[in-house]
């Protein structure tokens, strides 16, 4: 076997047991607040930093990406990391007893590769193929690891305490992780998040100035995302891989949502 082999069988075995080890540590003292909110005051205070952070830093540099980045650019870009993205994701729907839909994301994957120009263009979804999204927090939940309250976290954003587990095990198991050094990991992720913030610029801007609330507004739409994506009732094509703030990829108003169907 070769050393990337047992290096990327060692890193799965690790994001596994991490993931079950402290699913089961935090979410032991949060069994009876699932999805509950009594961290409000300290989830506020960090929301109100992810939200100076965004306003004067990440949404100018989104503004200017959207202005260089052509769309069509973008959108390649969104597809190529989804494509690498698909094993994990047909791996999880195995984990979780879904062989149907493992089965879609083996044909989504073999499709895009071959006729899609290895992932640049998502031929699948233009076929009306549905994209499952499946992650290490939403398998710890179908095997009964219990949600637990919820918690904003600095930089990423809405969570809870599974789905904190969840992430931290994802990390772990990206699969370009194994081929770039960190530094291109961080480029990588910073590049995947820019070029999702671009995408959903109008509607936080149209969420912020219509929500009564912003800081409910986004916990409450996060919330009942995540419990329709662990019952399996999300529509067609919805899209929230990028887990930012939590907005289906209906963009009727804004035209963006005809590329999500691809290039």
């Amino acid at each position: 076997m070769s050393a990337f082999r047992q290096h990327r069988g060692h890193a799965f075995r690790t994001s596994s047991r991490l993931a079950l080890a402290l699913a089961f540590l935090f979410a032991a003292g949060c069994a009876t607040t699932s999805g509950a909110d009594p961290w409000e005051k300290s989830n506020r205070k960090v929301f109100a930093f992810n939200e100076g952070l965004d306003r004067y830093v990440l949404e100018p540099v989104a503004k200017s990406w959207d202005w260089v980045v052509p769309e069509l650019v973008q959108t390649g870009i969104r597809n190529i990391f989804d494509h690498a993205n698909r094993p994990l994701v047909m791996m999880h729907n195995l984990l979780q007893g879904k062989p149907y839909d493992a089965s879609v994301d083996l044909v989504r994957f073999t499709a895009n590769t071959i006729f899609g120009l290895g992932g640049l263009i998502d031929v699948a979804s233009m076929d009306g193929m549905a994209r499952n999204e499946e992650d290490w927090g939403q398998t710890l939940g179908v095997w009964g690891v219990p949600e637990g309250n919820y918690v904003m976290l600095p930089l990423f954003g809405p969570s809870t305490v599974r789905q904190t587990v969840g992430l931290a095990a994802d990390s772990f198991s990206a699969p370009y992780s194994y081929y770039i050094p960190i530094w291109g990991t961080v480029v990588t992720t910073g590049t995947r998040l820019l070029n999702a913030r671009a995408f959903y610029l109008e509607e936080i801007q149209q969420s912020r100035e219509d929500a009564f609330d912003y800081y409910l507004f986004v916990r409450d739409a996060y919330l009942q995302n995540l419990a329709s994506k662990l019952n399996d009732s999300t529509e067609l094509e919805s899209e929230d891989d990028d887990d930012l703030y939590y907005f289906d990829d209906e963009e009727t108003d804004s035209g963006k949502g005809d590329r999500d169907r691809g290039l």
